[in-house]
């Protein structure tokens, strides 16, 4: 049966204006995502509310009239049993947002659009190693192995520092509270206005971690109509958004030493399955992992290892539980390049 939501509205007026309880907050997000349209209405009424703090309040305005026209604007035909007076507000105040940009763009000879060209840079990180790159606007980005990042070599003259991120990396966002930094990542993407936070997103994962250390950020789900947010985090949260059904799950975790330790040259395991064993460590070494007998599956593991030869590792992951492996080297190709060194693991 589908939960009741008798009070949403109040919560998406309260959740613009006041700090929502655990439990208001877990409401709201399970209304959001029961259905696209929450979440697109949800989206519609914070942008609502975001710009009506722009402009002064018209002397006579039709409340219900403006609020019917921008419901119907935005495709929402749901009609809410319970409103809160400050949305109604806002939904006023947005007409005269649209205004104002309609003579800024028609009547204002001031006005005027930026068309200098952006000029992107993508830096990519080879297996087996880590990398480092600094932007332009002062934001630090750490690099794990097989990660490539595309970014403007500026960001001048945009309203958002946008980024392109694929496989793992840890953001060090500088802050600037008038141009958000947006990670995009597959279907998701983070925007930020600075904080600390680190993304696994590999091609081949089926899905996307996000560990946040420090500051705050908004997970986004791309729509037909731009983006909507899906979570705003805190941090030591972690979340985890499943690509192929758009699940989105998170939690708290006191300790996000294996999220982030790649960093200082450390493979981090705490009690993690065996998929997430064999993930970290293709992408660490450049190597290929086979799952042999599916019994291991029931396995977990913890163990730090800091530079570490593979041998090394295989080893004691060997001592410490009931796991045997078959290391085949690489071999020559056809092209002259080499294979990649695949490892066999199975029961003793």
């Amino acid at each position: 049966m589908e939960p009741k939501y008798e009070n949403i509205y109040d919560l998406i007026a309260k959740s613009f204006t006041d700090d929502l309880t655990e439990q208001e907050v877990i409401l709201l997000n399970s209304w959001k995502m029961a259905e696209q349209s929450n979440l697109l209405e949800y989206n519609d009424y914070k942008a609502i509310w975001e710009n009506s703090g722009r402009l002064a309040l018209p002397n006579a305005v039709d409340l219900a009239g403006s609020l019917k026209s921008t419901r119907k604007k935005a495709g929402i035909d749901r009609t809410p049993t319970k409103l809160n007076i400050y949305l109604q507000v806002a939904a006023v105040l947005v007409l005269a947002v649209m205004l104002s940009a309609l003579y800024n763009l028609y009547i204002n000879p001031k006005a005027q659009i930026n068309n200098e060209a952006i000029v992107y840079q993508e830096v990519k990180t080879t297996y087996g190693t880590q990398s480092r790159v600094e932007l332009s606007d002062g934001t630090v980005v750490d690099l794990n192995s097989g990660s490539s990042l595309r970014f403007p070599t500026s960001f001048n003259n945009q309203k958002t520092r946008n980024v392109k991120l694929t496989g793992e990396g840890r953001f060090k966002v500088a802050r600037n509270s008038a141009q958000p930094f947006v990670v995009d990542v597959n279907k998701i993407q983070v925007k930020v206005l600075g904080t600390t936070f680190n993304i696994d997103a590999y091609a081949d994962n089926s899905e996307v971690v996000i560990a946040l250390v420090e500051g705050k950020i908004t997970l986004q789900q791309k729509t037909a109509n731009g983006t909507a947010d899906l979570l705003e985090m805190k941090p030591n949260q972690v979340a985890t958004y499943q690509q192929s059904t758009n699940k989105l799950e998170w939690k708290s975790e006191r300790d996000l030493d294996k999220y982030i330790a790649w960093t200082d040259g450390k493979i981090v395991f705490s009690n993690d399955p065996v998929n997430t064993v064999i993930h970290k460590l293709e992408n660490w070494y450049n190597i290929d992992i086979q799952l042999s007998d599916r019994r291991l599956c029931r396995y977990r593991f913890t163990g730090t290892f800091i530079n570490e030869p593979l041998e090394q590792v295989l080893s004691i992951l060997n001592m410490t539980s009931k796991m045997s492996y078959t290391v085949i080297q690489a071999q020559k190709l056809p092209d002259n390049s080499f294979s990649k060194r695949k490892i066999i693991l199975k029961s003793k």
